[in-house]
């Protein structure tokens, strides 16, 4: 199993109340496109070949923008809802408030919090393996390659 990989970073926002606190942060491996993921589903032993697999998820994209236009909560099964909120500007009354007022449009997502899914935060968690950028980095070293720091 791959590891998730942290990198460590000091909080130097004097105002925050965790001012000089150390944290992680998920170092990213990449973004994979369209494409790619699509290639990875056909890989797991689908009858699909991967320009199938991603004539679907193309037409999922396209309803997906159009559901959740038209107010619809989106929730697939064991992964989460996706919704739209908004930002709006405050009005000082209730009449005064218009659809002028909304300043943007977010996409949330909301992952799937039922016993069955496998995306619990706890079950997430417990799956998961970690190692810091540092030991990472000593790692390599001792196997003679040197690693950059993202």
């Amino acid at each position: 199993m791959a590891k998730l990989i942290i990198r460590k970073y000091k909080n130097n926002n004097a105002e925050s109340a965790s001012y000089g606190k150390w944290f992680g942060r998920l170092v990213p491996q990449g973004t994979l496109q369209t494409d790619a993921i699509c290639r990875h589903i056909a890989k797991h032993g689908s009858i699909y070949t991967s320009d199938v697999v991603k004539g679907v998820v193309e037409k999922f994209v396209n309803c997906f923008e159009e559901l959740l236009l038209q107010g619809y909560k989106l929730k697939l099964e064991g992964l989460g809802t996706f919704y739209l909120s908004v930002s709006t500007k405050g009005a000082s009354k209730a009449e005064d408030f218009t659809a002028n007022d909304i300043k943007t449009v977010h996409v949330k997502f909301l992952a799937d919090q039922s016993k069955q899914s496998e995306y619990t935060a706890q079950m997430l968690k417990q799956k998961a393996e970690f190692c810091t950028l540092d030991d990472l980095q000593k790692e390599s070293k001792e196997a003679g390659k040197e690693l950059s720091n993202p």
